[in-house]
């Protein structure tokens, strides 16, 4: 039974990555704008929420910033190496410089990370803090690599 399981495992693992490299580039161009699209969406009905544009609702703030938090994860996958042409805002930079930009995108998702759990304490000066933190990682990764 282990064997079968395994070997199950095995080539599930095997179709997965065939799959995973044999999506167009346009699909992943589209992948991580999508999360980029999610992220944003979110991020500014707390910005919102923070300008008084809007009421401030502890909840929905929590809410907000965990999917922030869970969809920072995604974008770097869409990053393939083939991907810096077509209906993109990347800059080819990011492929010149790849680990700095990936350490950006870390520093990115610690900070969602952040803002996830401060979120739940209610305080809403720390959620501001923090919210304000993450904008500016994501400005330092936009100024760099992002076309205007």
């Amino acid at each position: 039974m282990k064997r079968y399981l395994f070997g199950s495992l095995g080539l599930l693992m095997l179709i997965v990555t065939g799959v995973a490299s044999a999506q167009s580039i346009e699909k992943a161009i589209k992948y991580r704008q999508g999360a980029f699209a999610v992220m944003g969406w979110n991020f500014g009905a707390i910005v919102d929420m923070i300008k008084g544009k809007r009421p401030f609702d502890q909840e929905d703030f929590a809410r907000r910033a965990k999917i922030i938090s869970d969809v920072s994860l995604a974008p770097i996958e869409g990053f393939l190496t083939e991907s810096s042409e077509g209906q993109t805002k990347s800059k080819f930079e990011i492929w010149e410089n790849f680990a700095d930009f990936e350490g950006k995108m870390k520093l990115m998702q610690e900070a969602a990370l952040n803002l996830s759990v401060v979120s739940l304490s209610g305080d809403y000066d720390a959620s501001k803090r923090a919210a304000i933190k993450l904008g500016k990682t994501c400005k330092s990764c936009h100024d760099e690599y992002r076309k205007k």
